[in-house]
């Protein structure tokens, strides 16, 4: 990859979606799956496609197309390997799981406080706090720091 690092890309978000399956299709989820579960890194395309069609009925240009994907989204990056068949690209991931999952999940989140703000940081406190007193305290918290955040905003300075 060139020296300036790209944010990788996951902005489709599935709200049918399991898990990674959220964010990415079932086979790159898959295939992030198996490269993370891994022992090795990097991994070639001929490990996760032996790792893959153990479960499922898969070709080998399929896991190559899908994983040349993951990296033009900058989930893996890769490198040129020379072996006894010639040339080779070997991948690793970008982010561990848990990074990838978090920094997800703030896209989104971004995203949905971008465009919904207060209503957002509202469902958030009532699906995850367990008393009305806590729910309260939060809620002027949350209120205070998006009123903070509003205000640098429109004034061009970043909120403490």
């Amino acid at each position: 990859m060139t020296e300036d690092k790209k944010k990788p890309d996951v902005s489709q978000y599935n709200i049918e979606g399991k898990a990674l399956e959220a964010f990415l299709g079932p086979l790159e989820s898959n295939i992030m799956e198996a490269i993370w579960a891994s022992k090795k890194t990097p991994i070639t395309v001929r490990e996760i496609y032996e790792a893959l069609k153990k479960t499922k009925d898969i070709a080998y240009t399929t896991v190559m197309s899908t994983m040349d994907r993951l990296f033009e989204k900058h989930l893996l990056d890769r490198k040129i390997e020379k072996g006894r068949g010639g040339l080779y690209y070997v991948y690793w991931p970008v982010l561990e799981k848990h990074n990838f999952q978090k920094s997800a999940v703030r896209e989104v989140l971004s995203s949905l406080i971008d465009n919904f703000g207060e209503v957002v940081a509202n469902c958030l406190v009532d699906e995850t706090c367990l008393n009305e007193e806590e729910r309260k305290a939060i809620k002027l918290q949350l209120n205070e720091s998006m009123a903070k955040k509003k205000k640098a905003s429109n004034s061009g300075k970043v909120p403490e």
